[in-house]
């Protein structure tokens, strides 16, 4: 082979590599971009759901809470009914 051929075959080769390569890394620049912002609207989901487990369990505490208040309620309308008919009795 000629010199002269051997660098239209390289200078052909070249080109070619620059059509595929200058889109691929666009691509993979793009593709890097949207991990990363998935990464940080996932940071972002995991702050938000950590105070909402605070919250829920804040909740079940105070509807523990609730529940047994209730339960005092009745056992002292209970105990008023009790006194009140002792004392309308006699």
């Amino acid at each position: 082979m000629t010199s002269a051929n051997t660098e239209k075959m390289w200078k052909v080769f070249t080109v070619v590599l620059g059509v595929v390569i200058a889109p691929l890394a666009g691509w993979v620049w793009n593709t890097n971009v949207a991990v990363a912002q998935i990464q940080n609207d996932l940071s972002d989901a995991e702050g938000t759901i950590s105070g909402l487990e605070i919250k829920v369990e804040e909740a079940e505490a105070n509807s523990r809470s609730i529940i047994s208040i209730e339960k005092d309620i009745e056992y002292m309308k209970a105990s008023l009914t009790r006194i009140e008919k002792l004392v309308t009795k006699e």
